[in-house]
């Protein structure tokens, strides 16, 4: 791979992903009906310009993808399953433009320098607990678009070993947002699944198994540069640094929210739609702001999201082909014969998509199969129960998972190689992570279903 050769392929992935982007701000705003070869076509052709320059791993990853999908669709004749999975993965490049967008703006916005110069001032030791902590609270509602924020306030010169560091602390907050947050993705197909499920037990329950983890996160995972772990003290003057980009975060927030509200949108949808246009003006309104600036540097970013955003599209692809071919495997049938007791239940369905994660599947395939398996038959595991162990897999294998968005989003604003930041320190916290929730989660169910 070579620089020549990004160079040369970077204008036609621009064009495409702008294509997507366009095209699905126009779908949205207008609600036109879907025509699947329109967006099919520059998916497949934006993912072929991709593996041209993605590293081997990645590249390797989504054959792997690929392949499971063809033998999928072959093998239970599901073809036509392969467009919608196209279909559906065809708000990602928009979603991650916006993302790229949202990064550009950041960095031309006076509170992120003011809040950069705080945060600088902290010892590093005392950066972690309180990055963790601000992930998880502005992650709620923003998702991987948290990155935006943290990164910059990093900055671009910081050393490789110093944006990793950061990402990593903002990751294990991030990995927790899907326990409680309405506004995830997972969530929404949670409820899909699991209707009954008031929105008001999931958040609770959520919130305190989110809050075991952030427990165990800050006291025995924040190790700074010279390995001292975090404190309530240091935690608290690294939260006071970033209250510089409260409000502008707040507004964000406001918008995307009050957008999906006003509109049913979906959060994805919300945030494709409802940013574009704020963060323009934000940079006009900045003082000493450039929009030709931060429009340069968005384009830039979308020349580099290509072998991202065609993970998200393999796994999304084979999410919908394995939904449309589960009737016929049998695997409903074989796990009633089973007859697991609840608390082997939550564990395996924690577990299983921790390590379909590892492996490089994304969350919406492994939860989708988890939740199709479990939620049509009786296993004396409460409905709220399976919700909460299929989220907590879902948020927690995001931290290790090469084909998570989080990841990928959070590779491309800290400027990291996706494929090595998958590192053992947060593996073995999501292991203790995931065991602590699911042993909770056992023992609410216990009082549940008494």
């Amino acid at each position: 791979m070579t620089s020549s050769l990004q160079t040369r392929v970077a204008p036609l992935i621009i064009a495409l992903v702008g294509f997507l982007w366009l095209k699905g701000l126009i779908g949205i705003v207008f609600d036109l009906p879907g025509i699947p070869w329109l967006t099919a076509g520059p998916i497949v052709l934006l993912v072929c310009a991709a593996l041209l320059v993605m590293p081997r791993q990645i590249r390797v990853m989504c054959a792997a993808l690929g392949l499971a999908t063809a033998g999928l669709a072959a093998g239970y004749d599901k073809w036509d399953a392969i467009l919608g999975g196209l279909e559906r993965a065809a708000i990602f490049p928009a979603f991650l433009a916006t993302i790229v967008l949202l990064r550009a703006t950041a960095d031309q916005r006076p509170e992120i320098a003011s809040a950069r110069r705080l945060f600088a001032a902290i010892d590093e030791d005392e950066r972690g607990g309180g990055v963790t902590v601000g992930a998880f609270l502005l992650g709620s509602v923003l998702q991987v678009g948290v990155f935006a924020i943290f990164a910059p306030i990093v900055g671009r010169n910081a050393t490789v070993a110093e944006r990793k560091r950061v990402f990593m602390s903002a990751i294990r907050g991030m990995a927790l947002v899907p326990l409680w947050s309405p506004f995830i993705v997972a969530t929404g197909i949670a409820a899909t699944y699991l209707p009954a499920v008031p929105i008001w037990q999931n958040m609770l329950v959520g919130l305190t198994m989110a809050g075991i983890a952030l427990l165990l996160a800050v006291t025995l995972f924040e190790r700074g540069a010279r390995g001292r772990f975090g404190s309530p003290a240091t935690i608290g003057r690294a939260l006071a640094s970033l209250a510089p980009v409260v409000p502008p975060i707040a507004g964000a927030a406001l918008i995307v929210v009050g957008t999906s509200v006003l509109s049913e949108l979906t959060t994805l949808q919300a945030l494709v739609i409802g940013m574009p246009l704020p963060c323009i003006l934000a940079v006009v309104l900045a003082r000493g702001g450039d929009l030709r600036a931060a429009l340069r540097a968005t384009r830039d970013g979308i020349g580099r999201i290509g072998p991202e955003t065609s993970m998200l599209v393999f796994a999304m692809t084979l999410g919908v082909v394995f939904e449309a071919s589960l009737a016929q495997t049998g695997l409903v049938e074989m796990l009633r014969g089973l007859a697991l007791s609840p608390t082997a239940i939550v564990f395996i369905v924690v577990m299983s998509m921790n390590l379909a994660g590892l492996c490089g599947v994304h969350p919406i395939v492994s939860g989708t199969i988890a939740l199709i398996l479990f939620a049509g038959i009786p296993t004396g595991v409460a409905d709220l129960v399976l919700m909460q162990a299929m989220l907590a897999g879902w948020g927690l294998c995001t931290a290790i998972s090469i084909g998570s968005l989080s990841i990928a989003t959070g590779a491309a604003m800290f400027d990291l190689a996706a494929e090595r930041i998958v590192t053992l320190n947060n593996i073995l916290f999501v292991t203790a992570a995931s065991v602590l929730i699911a042993l909770a989660l056992s023992g609410l169910n216990a009082l549940l279903v008494a």
